[in-house]
């Protein structure tokens, strides 16, 4: 009986080292390679503070209700912490007020997206900078007015947001390899809060 907690002790311990060197491994590749300015989201900006890692992943809508919705994970210390957080970015409009509310996630979720993240070098991802939505030169993939999508990695010190219009569109209409990574990172991070990316 001893040696079978003395087995699942150092099982444990492994599974946390493993962890904590994949966060160590994200949060200095952000930190060398991650833009250092003031983030402008005063929420983004307060949790960048509160905690060690900010993993989130947001929807932009600036067509017709402009507004961005978050599904972040935080870890802070040794706890990971999740939010959904809604930003109304029209003024006066009553009906989406901006909020934040928190929620339990699972740690072992949670882990499981820092990673993917470390195994796929996830800061690497560029995004598409709002144009050449298909590097092939396939001219057949058009959408209008649908939303974009963006991945904060975020540390103490610095940050990665690559983003991408329409990612889910134009990864069916011309395949992409980092545009797959990053649709793989934030379905994750949605499945986390039970949510489904559109397809």
């Amino acid at each position: 009986m001893k040696q079978h907690f003395l087995k699942l002790f150092f099982f444990m311990a492994m599974v946390n080292t493993g962890c904590s060197a994949q966060k160590n491994l994200i949060e200095q590749n952000i930190n060398s390679t991650g833009s250092q300015q003031t983030i402008d989201d005063a929420e983004l900006k307060k949790l960048q503070t509160e905690n060690d890692l900010v993993i989130a992943f947001a929807v932009e809508n600036f067509a017709w209700v402009k507004s961005i919705d978050y599904f972040i994970i935080a870890k802070n210390n040794n706890g990971w912490k999740g939010y959904k957080y809604h930003c109304n970015l029209m003024q006066g409009n009553a009906a989406s007020p901006t909020s934040i509310h928190s929620q339990d996630v699972n740690s072992t979720d949670c882990d499981a997206v820092v990673k993917y993240i470390s195994d796929n070098e996830g800061w690497n991802i560029k995004g598409d900078s709002g144009n050449g939505f298909c590097s092939d030169g396939n001219k057949n993939c058009n959408i209008n007015d649908a939303p974009g999508s963006r991945l904060w990695m975020i540390t103490k010190a610095a940050y990665i947001n690559p983003s991408y219009y329409a990612p889910q569109f134009f990864e069916k209409c011309c395949p992409e390899k980092q545009r797959g990574i990053f649709l793989s990172i934030t379905q994750k991070i949605a499945g986390i809060f039970g949510e489904k990316e559109n397809e």
